[in-house]
């Protein structure tokens, strides 16, 4: 009788998870398990703790995915021991005396490191170690160019998907087997409150997720005018929304692609339904750009050869962090991010910009505040986006500055979104 250990990472679901299709095709016996990361996000001179709306979300989502374990039979170990996720899996893994350890293939450095060091280790043990992608809509098998080869820039990367390639149809749940490890009852405690002002007043989870994709598509039918109202920073509706629940997998990728088509099937199909698409196409791009350049991802200089000058200031990034740059469009942004744990694109864009060209301070400080503020924080997508807008990136153009007094008379003509957060 063979018993793997199921690893749960960022893929909180059953449905469309190929590690999840594989374990239980493939073993007798299968022990579901999810450890709770360190938690803090690196930076230069140190570490940032998680956010407590960070904190929440996973922790929702975990007892999300936890209950519908039950549901179907079996039970998840949830671990928040001390020590590194390596040493706390082997231990599981020596615990448990399993034959293999079965889980999803992270793209980010870090996470690669872990899979790599749990190979040695296992080898070395004869139990198996099998990683299955789940978090893209192409498996790199799919992809039209080798990784190697992958578009320096976005525009060819998704001329060739669309022209080549077809995201593969959702799996469905698999049938579950009962654990043969009893674990101890786990009682989340959810201890961040919802401001009443949030733009994303979600709870974590499978079904907040799917409660979620339904009303953005088939209850209001707001991805009609995805693309008219995508800047928006005030209210749930102006995006969809699922960045959060993307970012630890309560629903897939090509979950959100399958129901986006059938509603242009069903209802309509327009330039916005298209629109929604193309960014989850954006988010793609990331997450191979993160698999192929590695460690480069998080360095100063980027994806680019030459290196920026190094400089900080710890009191202009407190004024930046605190939301008092005595800016109002930046500080409103990182006010509402401090209170709710997430920020429109627009924002993101704007204090972004104004920490890397207005205070010049070195762009990782602010990419790390980040990875521990946003519920919806992805690596690759995250520093992605950082080194775009700090012209280290893939489209290294220099200088991305952005206007923030232009951007605030266009993006919030009567003072709205800032009234609301600087009040």
């Amino acid at each position: 009788m063979k018993t793997c250990l199921l690893w749960f990472r960022n893929n909180l679901r059953l449905s469309d998870n190929l590690p999840v299709y594989h374990a239980y095709q493939h073993y007798d016996q299968v022990i579901p398990v999810y450890l709770y990361p360190t938690q803090y996000a690196e930076h230069p001179s140190g570490n940032f703790p998680w956010g407590e709306h960070k904190q929440t979300f996973v922790t929702q989502s975990v007892a999300s995915l936890s209950l519908l374990i039950e549901v179907h039979g079996s039970s998840l170990l949830v671990d928040e021991n001390e020590g590194t996720i390596v040493e706390r899996l082997c231990a599981l893994v020596a615990m448990y005396e399993v034959d293999a350890i079965v889980g999803p293939t992270e793209p980010a450095c870090n996470e690669q490191m872990e899979e790599l060091a749990l190979d040695q280790w296992a080898a070395e043990r004869n139990i198996e170690t099998n990683w299955f992608e789940e978090r893209t809509l192409f498996e790199q098998h799919q992809l039209p160019f080798e990784l190697a080869d992958l578009p320096q820039s976005f525009t060819p990367f998704r001329k060739k998907l669309e022209k080549y390639s077809q995201p593969a149809a959702a799996l469905p749940e698999p049938s579950l087997t009962p654990s043969p490890v009893l674990s101890a009852p786990w009682t989340p405690i959810a201890h961040a409150s919802l401001d009443e002002r949030s733009a994303h007043p979600y709870q974590g989870g499978i079904r907040a997720a799917w409660d979620r994709l339904d009303h953005y598509l088939w209850d209001t039918e707001h991805i009609t005018t995805y693309k008219e109202t995508r800047n928006g920073m005030l209210g749930a509706d102006f995006s969809s929304k699922f960045s959060a629940f993307l970012a630890i997998g309560c629903i897939s990728t090509r979950e959100i692609y399958a129901e986006i088509k059938r509603f242009e099937h069903q209802i309509t199909s327009n330039e916005s339904t298209y629109w929604l698409y193309f960014e989850l196409l954006w988010r793609e791009y990331f997450q191979w750009i993160a698999r192929k350049h590695g460690r480069d991802l998080f360095l100063q200089g980027g994806l680019q050869p030459t290196k920026p000058k190094k400089n900080f200031r710890n009191k202009h990034f407190e004024m930046w962090k605190n939301g008092t740059t005595g800016d109002p469009l930046v500080d409103a942004n990182m006010i509402e991010l401090a209170a709710t744990g997430f920020m429109s694109n627009r924002g993101r864009q704007n204090v972004a910009s104004y920490l890397v060209h207005d205070l010049h301070l070195d762009w990782r400080y602010g990419a790390a505040w980040f990875e521990a503020m946003l519920v919806d924080h992805d690596p690759a997508s995250n520093y992605g986006n950082w080194l775009y807008i700090a012209g280290v990136g893939n489209d290294p153009r220099p200088f991305r500055k952005f206007n923030t007094s232009f951007q605030a008379e266009r993006y919030d003509p009567k003072g709205e979104y800032v009234n609301t957060w600087l009040d």
